[in-house]
């Protein structure tokens, strides 16, 4: 990561520190990834139709924890809540050893994916805790970087578990990961938060049934324009390693240096292509140019099923990814942007977990729409879905506009948001 890291440890010692959380969760978050799948089809003895129903209803489950978890947070402390619930998925991988079919694998997989999704936007809330409203972007993008060189590391650890082969050496991924979490949960109780950043406490008297996030219409409504974007989870995961390796002429193993091509250009450019979206403004343009590139991914993946030269194929695809990584890196970058800049201080927390239910939502449906609505339509499908990302972002702009003016929620000094309304409409460059 080189000057990157640099960087992100200058902003403060408790910025270092919380990327070092990032690092350790996502190095276990890795190792499970990649040792997962085997371990409940060749140590429990689960069917892939099992595994994947049982995934599949956990992330539904997921959609469910954030929002109450979020509440939680903006009464007491998003940290004591990420704590909480990193030791509630140490507990869970670590109850993976126990599972001996399909009954007990749900019950674990279910209360992992309500954990799990919760712990993500509690994670968002406190980097800006931890570094202040100035630096949140340029920290989220770090945190990127971090996270990809984890999942990396964890993936390598997780083949050499995977090489030995023996049913000790695949429980020591779950362990593995277990331990990761509690390493977190560890490290977080020494950071040091900002006193002006923290999270106000004026809703602990509010009813938790008025939910004022999801009454939020417009905030709802950039959530779902961000959740259309966010597809592009399950393309890189789900569509294009079956369309590679089903559709095109291309080697399976191609596959594998796609993957590779895409974390090696996030982890060079993401912090880069951060810089500019601190403000709404900067974080529109990311989401428009996002959605440019990923609907150019898109024809290229539909053009390689037609192409028979290997070599022509694998470049056509390597562009493919480029464009999939360059509109990730864009979409992320615009979407912490959105999600804190239309967030009021008061429910910061509640309204970031209402923003993650698009990550849930997606994690839920996306592979489904990625085999079901892409891969076995084709060209059409292909077609369909490169439409579905340029009209999103067609759409933010208006959207987002209409949620940064909420009297109600952003205060005319636009303390929350960092940007005056009338720049929503400036003009930018192309």
């Amino acid at each position: 990561m080189g000057n990157s890291v640099i960087r992100a440890l200058a902003v403060n010692r408790s910025g270092a520190g919380l990327l070092l959380v990032g690092l350790v969760d996502a190095t276990g978050t890795g190792l499970y990834l990649a040792g997962s799948a085997l371990f409940f089809t060749k140590i429990v003895g689960l069917s892939t139709t099992q595994v994947g129903l049982g995934l599949s209803i956990a992330g539904v489950l997921g959609i469910f924890g954030p929002i109450p978890f979020g509440r939680l947070a903006d009464r007491w402390s998003p940290r004591a809540v990420l704590m909480l619930l990193h030791l509630c998925c140490a507990a869970g991988f670590a109850s993976y050893v126990l599972v001996d079919g399909f009954v007990s694998f749900l019950v674990v997989a279910g209360l992992l994916g309500i954990a799990e999704q919760s712990a993500r936007p509690m994670s968002q809330a406190l980097v800006e805790q931890v570094v202040g409203e100035e630096h949140r972007s340029a920290m989220s993008a770090r945190f990127r970087v971090v996270y990809n060189v984890g999942y990396t590391g964890g993936a390598l650890l997780a083949a050499l578990a995977i090489q030995i082969g023996t049913r000790s050496s695949f429980l020591t991924i779950m362990i593995g990961d277990a331990v990761s979490f509690v390493l977190s949960a560890t490290l977080l109780a020494f950071l040091r938060l900002k006193p002006s950043d923290r999270t106000s406490r004026s809703s602990r008297g509010v009813s938790p049934l008025r939910l004022p996030a999801l009454r939020d219409r417009w905030y709802v409504a950039t959530t779902g324009v961000n959740a259309l974007m966010l597809l592009h989870m399950a393309l890189l995961s789900v569509g294009v390693p079956l369309w590679v390796s089903t559709q095109t002429q291309a080697d399976d193993s191609l596959v594998a240096i796609l993957l590779v091509v895409n974390t090696v250009i996030a982890i060079l450019l993401q912090v880069r292509l951060a810089r500019g979206t601190e403000k709404l403004t900067g974080g529109v343009t990311a989401m428009r140019r996002a959605s440019v590139a990923l609907a150019l991914s898109c024809a290229c993946f539909a053009a390689a099923a037609y192409l028979h030269s290997a070599v022509v194929v694998t470049a056509v695809l390597l562009v493919g990814i480029v464009f999939l990584t360059f509109g990730e890196m864009l979409q992320s970058a615009g979407q912490w942007s959105l999600s804190f800049g239309l967030a009021p201080t008061r429910s910061r927390v509640e309204y970031l977990a209402t923003f993650h239910l698009g990550s849930s939502a997606q994690v839920a449906v996306g592979p489904l729409l990625m085999t079901a609505g892409v891969i076995n339509n084709g060209t059409a499908g292909w077609a369909v879905l490169a439409a579905v990302f340029l009209l999103t972002g067609v759409a933010v702009r208006p959207v987002v506009s209409a949620a940064a003016q909420r009297p109600q929620l952003v205060p005319p000094e636009s303390s929350d948001t960092g940007v005056p309304e009338s720049n929503i409409h400036a003009p930018r460059r192309p």
